[in-house]
């Protein structure tokens, strides 16, 4: 999910385990741990591929919260120290008591952070640094604002329960439960579209090796579908509101030995494993001789981004020799009024 809200959730964790014991600075400091495993974005300034290699790694696995987590605690319990005989008090707990509860605070959110990222398309190294597999469970968009407003309901009243911490609780605990039920249900909903998929495509005598169905922007209702066949990569879209058939667009796959070339580079080794194998290739002739390229199929949108929004490039001149090593590059994205009509006129039929 994005940054903003995991801090949210971050915060709300915190309000419904630790807002009676430790009062509504839990929530701020719930807030900011949220984001800490976001910081490894830090790493995208060492080079054009860090950001691939190392956001969503060691900070987002299971291990990182339990590992690092009593460090935060301890210092949190420090600040808390500090700033309570500052003011000539001792604050809600003592010693050991409160320790312990900033460690399991701590620990608890930054645990959360990678669990709800796993139900994103982006791919997850769950298990850093022990494996460098990528979990993904495509139930919902990195932007969700039914999801990120829940969050800020319970937060509005945790904030205003001044002397309620049960009402601040109960009301962390109802939005907790609801995104829950939130997500699973959009891993439902995915589920759903790729059998509907499937079943249209064997109606249609289509041979299909694997269909997938990625989440689009703001919403669970809407996705994109993408059938791997032998020959070709298939993209259409569909509404678990609004039914029909799938309109697909179909992609072939094409053989070529300069593509054999420029995916045996160490950068589009790293692509390939970023993108989850899931690439489609394509040569495009110029002055030069030709322009190799790479997508990254599981993003996309209806129009000139339907097979990604990045990728790599590499141009080889025509005696089929690599004229540097490929680039990056994203694809230009605009959005009208129409098109986002078009959006959500598809999404409700």
């Amino acid at each position: 999910m994005d940054s903003i809200t995991q801090s949210l959730l971050g915060a709300v964790v915190a309000q419904a385990g630790f807002r009676r014991t430790l009062g509504r600075k839990a929530m701020v400091a719930g807030a900011l741990l949220g984001v800490v495993p976001d910081l490894d974005v830090v790493a995208g300034l060492a080079g054009p591929y860090a950001n691939w290699l190392y956001h969503r790694g060691i900070t987002h696995s299971i291990f990182f919260g339990p590992v690092v987590g009593p460090l935060f605690g301890w210092a949190l319990w420090r600040f808390s120290r500090w700033r309570a005989m500052r003011r000539g008090g001792t604050g809600m707990l003592a010693g050991p008591e409160e320790l312990r509860a900033w460690i399991w605070l701590s620990i608890l959110v930054l645990f959360t952070h990678p669990i709800i990222d796993v139900f994103t398309s982006y791919g997850t190294q769950l298990l850093a640094p022990f494996s460098r597999h990528r979990f993904a469970i495509d139930a919902l968009p990195i932007i969700d604002p039914i999801y990120s407003l829940v969050l800020v309901a319970a937060l509005v009243v945790g904030t205003f329960a001044r002397r309620r911490p049960g009402t601040a609780v109960v009301s962390a605990a109802a939005a907790l439960l609801f995104i829950y039920s939130w997500t699973l249900m959009g891993w439902a909903i995915n589920e759903n579209i790729r059998a509907e998929a499937r079943q249209q495509l064997k109606t249609a005598g289509q041979p299909v090796q694997n269909i997938l169905a990625y989440p689009q922007l703001f919403q669970p209702w809407f996705r994109r579908v993408v059938a791997e066949t032998p020959d070709s990569i298939m993209v259409g879209y569909y509404s678990i509101v609004a039914g029909g058939t799938i309109d697909w667009t179909t992609h072939p796959i094409r053989q070529d030995p300069l593509i054999d070339k420029v995916a045996a580079t160490w950068e589009a080794g790293v692509f390939r494993w970023f993108a989850m194998d899931k690439l489609w290739w394509r040569v495009v002739e110029n002055a030069e001789g030709a322009a190799v390229e790479a997508f990254d199929y599981r993003y996309g949108m209806m129009g000139s981004t339907e097979l990604g929004f990045w990728g790599i490039r590499a141009q080889v001149d025509r005696d089929g020799q690599l004229l540097g090593a490929p680039e990056r590059f994203q694809q230009p994205r605009s959005a009208s009024r129409s098109d986002f009509s078009e959006y959500w006129r598809r999404i409700w039929g």
